[in-house]
């Protein structure tokens, strides 16, 4: 038996819900009252979270609007792992740009794709 396939044996179950993708793309966190937006990029991403790379060191809130800049949606998130420079996202309700849950956030929005 070879070293990986012992790793493999004692890593234990995988908890995800949801199927993983590796991908690498631009992406942004803001602030549930819409008053901050960070920068990040998307490290790997399923239907139930993401893992993403915080590209400054300000600190983020627990509760976040994940902003996925590909496919223009809007995903109301809970941090639930952090290793700076990086976090894991717990995704919950979910909204296309033209139908963003609050003024403050369709503007942040519209500034970013500007």
């Amino acid at each position: 038996m070879g070293l990986l396939t012992k790793v493999m044996r004692n890593a234990g179950p995988d908890r995800r819900q949801a199927e993983r993708r590796r991908v690498q793309w631009g992406s942004w966190i803001a602030h549930l009252d819409g008053s901050n937006a960070i920068k990040c990029e998307t490290r790997d991403i399923s239907a139930a979270g993401a893992r993403v790379h915080l590209n400054e060191q300000n600190p983020i809130p627990s509760s976040v609007y994940f902003l996925d800049m590909r496919n223009r949606l809007i995903y109301e998130s809970v941090v639930v792992w952090r290793k700076q420079p990086e976090v894991g996202l717990k995704f919950g309700p979910v909204y296309r740009f033209v139908e963003a849950p609050s003024a403050e956030l369709a503007r942040v929005i519209q500034n970013l794709t500007q």
